[in-house]
């Protein structure tokens, strides 16, 4: 694996951490948010490479694009579940 990858899942995996201890109950959501926020993250990062954006990269890894795709995922997750 490279440092970038390995990297991107640390990230991620903190998001879905602090989304967890800001909006979730239950060790299930744990899992999900985890799962949705490492996924929202390699989804916004494939996203800024294709379109070919660039705004704060770390080496390959598009660290904005990668971090507010995963945010609005685990917002969308939040609000989907709630309905």
């Amino acid at each position: 694996m490279s440092a970038s990858i390995v990297l991107g899942f640390v990230i991620a995996s903190l998001y879905g951490l602090a989304f967890y201890l800001l909006a979730g109950h239950g060790w299930l959501r744990l899992i999900l948010y985890w799962g949705v926020g490492v996924l929202g993250f390699f989804l916004g990062v494939w996203l800024a490479q294709a379109i070919g954006i660039a705004i704060m990269n770390i080496g390959e890894l598009n660290l904005v694009e990668g971090t507010m795709v995963s945010w609005l995922c685990l917002l969308g997750i939040k609000l989907w579940r709630r309905a």
